[in-house]
């Protein structure tokens, strides 16, 4: 009886770690229906865990994207659909989809992106800033969110941007 109320316990401690992981989420539940939507991705910022992503939509289509962090106004919008913490590959993913919309949702996204910890939202940006079959807009919002990233890898790429003229 003792081994098995402790592979309970450890099976449960292992559910609830991936549950809590990127590793256990399920698929991203995309945002649907109007109004705002927000999930939660893991952080790029060294002095936080997550940010928030909010999500308006209208007549089914993405109308604004915004970012917001620990530090940033807390602006009140309701009704406001939550979707949890969503994996930074999915998350990413969705995201990557609204590059080509209008200008708004487009930089939106890339703000969005920058704020995903991990490699793939760097591998992103370096692509975005170095396709030059986009818009000098889009690659711009690259380049900017790459700077104000405090990312290690974000800084040698730059240094070697800029070194290498």
């Amino acid at each position: 009886m003792r081994h098995i109320d402790r592979f309970a316990r450890t099976l449960a401690f292992l559910l609830l770690f991936l549950a809590w992981t990127d590793g256990g989420a399920a698929e991203f539940a995309a945002p649907t229906g109007d109004g705002w939507h927000v999930w939660q991705v893991r952080s790029s910022s060294s002095d936080r865990e997550f940010d928030d992503i909010y999500v308006q939509m209208k007549a089914g289509k993405v109308t604004d994207i915004e970012i917001q962090t620990s530090n940033c106004y807390q602006r009140n919008r309701s009704p406001l659909n939550e979707l949890g913490i969503v994996p930074n590959s999915a998350s990413i993913a969705w995201l990557k989809n609204l590059l080509d919309s209008n200008t708004r949702v487009s930089e939106g996204a890339i703000a969005a992106i920058s704020v995903h910890a991990g490699d793939e939202a760097f591998t992103v940006l370096t692509d975005l800033l170095e396709d030059r079959s986009r818009s000098k807009k889009t690659r711009e919002q690259a380049l900017f969110w790459l700077a104000h990233s405090d990312s290690d890898q974000a800084y040698e790429y730059l240094d070697r941007l800029l070194s290498s003229n």
